[in-house]
């Protein structure tokens, strides 16, 4: 099983930065629109094919209108996306494209070897 430990640490009242982790190693940062975002918990994730980027997407099995996607900011945004790369300021991220498919390879390669892949979010 790949287990993605998602830790957010800071939640203002538009922005809700976070980390990602895979067996303890620090992937990349996470930015969340605080007011539309998935409640901590265990989810299991699957690759699905969004209409609104062209491509798949890790979305949440659990609750499929959260996707982790690429991205530099989370204003303006109100549909449940999960954004990584590296924090910049609360709520903007670079290097976005990058990281997301360096993470898309990680769990694109556990899900066809038929390894169970969990997104856990806990928060401070």
């Amino acid at each position: 099983m790949l287990e993605i430990n998602l830790h957010r640490h800071c939640v203002s009242k538009i922005a809700c930065d976070g980390t990602l982790s895979i067996n303890g190693e620090h992937v990349c940062d996470t930015a969340e629109h605080s007011q539309h975002r998935v409640p901590a918990g265990t989810y299991s994730i699957a690759l699905c094919k969004s209409k609104t980027h062209g491509r798949k997407v890790p979305i949440l099995v659990e609750a499929p209108s959260f996707c982790l996607v690429h991205g530099n900011s989370i204003y303006g945004k109100r549909d449940g996306r999960i954004l990584v790369g590296l924090h910049i300021i609360p709520g903007w991220l670079k290097h976005s494209n990058i990281l997301f498919m360096l993470l898309y390879d990680r769990i694109n390669k556990a899900l066809r070897r038929g390894h169970e892949v969990k997104l856990i979010i806990t928060e401070d």
